[in-house]
This record gives C-alpha cells, structure tokens and sequence, in this order.
C-alpha cells in the first residue's frame, strides 16, 4: 500500500490540496506537475486525495493511504490545543486526588461532613462522594 502526505490550503470557500511525491514533468521542460484536487470541505479531502492518487498512479481501490496535513501555522494552533487540553485533564485529574486526599484528612481529623464540605467548597453529599472512592 502506497502512504502519500497530503499538504492542505483554504482556497476561499474551498480546501485546495497537493500531493507533493506525486508529479509528473511538464511540458516543454518547465516546473513538475504537482498532483492537486480540491474539496469543498476538509472533511471531504481525504477521500478525493485518495481518489486523485488512486488515478495518478492508475490503480484502483484501497491500495493508496493519505494522511492528510493542515497548513503549518494551523497545525502549529491545533497541536498546542492539543497540549493545552492534555495539560488541562492531567490538572484536573490531579485536583480531584487532592480533594479526595484532604477529605479524607478531614474527616479523618475528626471533622464532621458539613464542616469538612465548607471546607472544601462542596456540598455533605459530595464529601460523601470523595470519601467513598
């Protein structure tokens, strides 16, 4: 199976892509031809992509795979998203340990539920919860 990387650009309303391992020589000696297609939605690229290489390189089928890339300065928004929200649920994992660890200390002290929950800015009924687990 061929595996193609597919560079993607917004053209207005519509997402224009190349396939740059995909070229053939022009005529008259000028710059390669780049294989290129466009779709009306990136949802949509992956399957003309496919489609295009498939004509290409004149086979038919799932003999072609593409992953599709996003231009590097969306990508580079889209990747530290990405970390972000990593970040993000490693923050809050790590506050609900520390919740439930000072709950437990609490009540351990001998703290009633209510006092530990104003403690803790939560409701009895999640110290309850906090303990449980």
């Amino acid at each position: 199976m061929a595996h193609y990387d597919v560079n993607t650009y917004q053209d207005g309303k519509w997402w224009t892509f190349e396939i740059p391992e995909l070229t053939s020589p022009a005529p008259h000696g000028g710059e390669p031809i780049v294989a290129m297609g466009q779709a009306r939605h990136l949802s949509q690229v992956e399957r003309e992509a496919r489609e295009l290489a498939d004509v290409w390189t004149e086979t038919e089928g799932s003999t072609v795979s593409v992953r599709v890339k996003l231009a590097p300065h969306i990508a580079a928004w889209v990747e530290q998203a990405r970390g972000r929200e990593t970040e993000g649920r490693a923050a809050l994992e790590e506050a609900a340990t520390l919740r439930r660890e000072a709950a437990n200390a609490l009540l351990a002290s001998g703290i009633t539920q209510a006092d530990a929950a104003v403690a803790l800015g939560v409701s009895r009924q999640r110290v309850q919860q906090l303990v449980s687990h």
